[in-house]
């Protein structure tokens, strides 16, 4: 027969197994998910990006084509920023690859905005939401 002490102790071994267990559960799905930076970030760009493009596409209806680099590069990067969030959600075999396309085509979208940055406020906006986003794609691209 089994001691009240023994069942005590028994209950009191089998919580801290289970505790134990837990907090590695925890750690262990912590540890594998995607850095929740590059999400928000992505979430940023696709913010900026779409008042960018709104930006450029007003000018080149009136005839100023000087943006037209720009409204190319912006509308590419929300294709892809606007994929990033699902994706890393989804946790799966992608994520690196959409990291390295999130970075490629963040840093190409940061480049040709910082060139109209000096004359359009909003063009600086988006490069430094997309330098942002590609510094937090880094690391999961690598």
């Amino acid at each position: 027969m089994i001691t009240r002490r023994e069942l005590m102790v028994a209950g009191a071994t089998a919580i801290a197994v289970q505790a134990t267990a837990a907090r590695a559960a925890d750690g262990a799905a912590a540890a594998a998910e995607p850095a929740p930076g590059l999400a928000a970030a992505a979430a940023e760009c696709v913010r900026t990006g779409e008042a960018c493009l709104q930006h450029c596409l007003t000018l080149l209806a009136g005839g100023d084509k000087s943006l037209g680099d720009c409204a190319q590069s912006v509308n590419q990067m929300l294709a892809i920023c606007r994929a990033v969030g699902p994706i890393l959600d989804a946790n799966g075999p992608y994520v690196r690859a959409t990291a390295q396309l999130c970075l490629a085509v963040c840093t190409d979208c940061e480049r040709v905005c910082r060139q109209h940055a000096g004359r359009h406020a909003i063009c600086k906006t988006c490069a430094d939401a997309c330098a942002a986003a590609a510094a937090a794609a880094k690391p999961l691209a690598a």
